[in-house]
């Protein structure tokens, strides 16, 4: 869990066309882009960004479903669900 995300998280994540805060980021090859060359990278990383979350949350049982909805996020991204998806999908 970090404090904020930087400038190149929030470039990276597209940013929130709605104006949002970045809750959290997934960094790394999705499974379903990895081919058999795969390998010499770094693990696959998601970042949950406290400040962001406290901002957005009022009582502590809001920040344990926003930390639960964004873990739960970007796990999706692990397994190569893009956020148009997700959004079909409720999330």
């Amino acid at each position: 869990m970090e404090g904020s995300p930087t400038r190149d998280q929030e470039t990276s994540a597209g940013g929130d066309p709605e104006g949002g805060l970045l809750m959290g980021l997934y960094e790394g090859v999705p499974l379903p882009e990895r081919t058999s060359t795969y390998g010499g990278v770094l693990p696959d990383r998601i970042t949950l960004f406290q400040d962001n979350i406290e901002a957005a949350c009022e009582t502590p049982e809001e920040m344990q479903e926003e930390i639960r909805t964004t873990v739960l996020h970007e796990i999706a991204h692990h397994f190569g669900l893009d956020d148009e998806r997700l959004d079909e999908l409720g999330y």
